[in-house]
């Protein structure tokens, strides 16, 4: 009798399959299953430098090149030569794009396999009914 409670629950608490209800949610919304893609910036910012040097000559003139970031200043007073150079901060920015699939779709189960799991189904059904019977008749008479 314990055997019969056991498959008689086991029948009753199986249920719909996740398949079944990816594919219902996919033909209430189809573009859960389009690619998606996650973006990521990556930032680097690169601190200014200064450096500054001194040669010694003997006139007056004054020389700014200026390049991109770079500042270089050359001032000459009496014997002395002062070079100011800086470049300025520096930010790197580097978008990375990585595609990915949100939901995986598994095909459908082909005609063979749906076959195979009806005729257990109807196997399993048609045993259950059995023994239901031969139960019945042992404990009415």
């Amino acid at each position: 009798m314990k055997w019969l409670v056991k498959s008689t629950l086991l029948l009753l608490l199986t249920s719909c399959s996740a398949q079944w209800h990816l594919k219902k949610a996919v033909q209430k919304d189809p573009l859960i299953l389009e690619k998606d893609t996650m973006v990521v910036t990556d930032t680097v910012v690169v601190q200014p430098v200064a450096i500054t040097d001194t040669v010694t000559l003997k006139q007056h003139d004054t020389i700014t090149i200026v390049k991109d970031k770079l500042k270089v200043s050359l001032i000459k007073v009496n014997d002395t030569i002062i070079i100011n150079a800086e470049c300025a901060s520096d930010t790197i920015v580097r978008t990375i794009e990585i595609p990915y699939e949100k939901i995986v779709y598994v095909p459908q189960q082909t005609f063979k396999q749906r076959l195979e799991k009806y005729i257990l189904m109807f196997l399993t059904i048609l045993s259950v009914i059995f023994l239901l019977i031969t139960v019945l008749k042992k404990t009415l008479l």
